[in-house]
């Protein structure tokens, strides 16, 4: 059993893989800990072959896994619960393989996590240097979402949907994930507190790349206030879980 699992969710192509690998397997190598990477991506991902070929040449002391989910375009949420469901790990932390997170933290995330906190909720919005690279709209976005979880729910949350995030695996998964897009992102820190887990803050600087295009509001957005009105009823008694 590790101590760590590092999901990797790969919704739309696996092109930055290879350079992904190149720089976590740097950071873990200079930041040794008990940890696996699991790669998760839809079965019609033939390259991933070649991926697999070229991580287990170059790094074969990595402790991986390449897991593909059957269908061509499942969503972000779906494979992270089938992720999950392969973990035997005490944590896990969700890293994006287009290089927006900043993975030099994930040490700082662990030793968090390892004092008591059931999610460690990297935020974007500590301080202007942080949200200075997210594009706009994304930040109008935030605002919103915000100001509508402090009203339905009472929690001042400053980052919730932000997939940057590690958290107690079997604490999360016995609250039951359902949400198969983003919105598993703020499902998971809305079911820790609701369930009276302790979330942890830190502060992390989102790295200016071209934004992962599989995210689409007009899509997603019924998944972010469903989770609303479910925290609302959760917390005037209609539980949620």
């Amino acid at each position: 059993m590790n101590e760590l699992s590092i999901l990797v969710p790969c919704p739309s192509n696996i092109d930055s893989l290879p350079g992904f690998i190149d720089v976590l397997s740097q950071y873990l190598m200079t930041n040794p800990a008990d940890a696996e990477v699991i790669i998760i991506t839809n079965e019609n991902e033939k390259s991933i072959i070649s991926v697999a070929d070229y991580i287990q040449k170059k790094y074969p002391w990595l402790k991986l896994r390449l897991l593909q989910k059957k269908g061509e375009s499942n969503p972000y949420g779906a494979l992270i619960r089938f992720g999950l469901a392969y973990s035997l790990s005490r944590y896990a932390v969700i890293v994006s393989p287009y290089g927006e997170d900043d993975i030099s933290i994930i040490n700082e995330m662990l030793g968090l996590i390892r004092k008591g906190a059931q999610v460690v909720q990297a935020s974007r919005y500590s301080s202007p240097d942080d949200w200075s690279t997210v594009p706009v709209r994304f930040r109008i976005y935030q605002y919103v979402y915000r100001f509508l979880t402090k009203l339905m729910t009472g929690l001042n949350i400053s980052d919730s949907t932000y997939g940057f995030k590690m958290f107690d695996r079997v604490f999360i998964q016995s609250l039951g994930l359902m949400q198969n897009g983003y919105s598993i992102c703020p499902e998971i820190t809305l079911k820790a507190l609701l369930a009276g887990g302790k979330v942890t803050y830190i502060s992390s600087r989102f790295k200016t790349i071209p934004f992962n295009k599989g995210f689409r509001l007009y899509k997603e957005g019924a998944g972010y206030a469903w989770l609303l009105i479910r925290s609302f009823l959760h917390r005037i008694g209609i539980f949620w879980f």
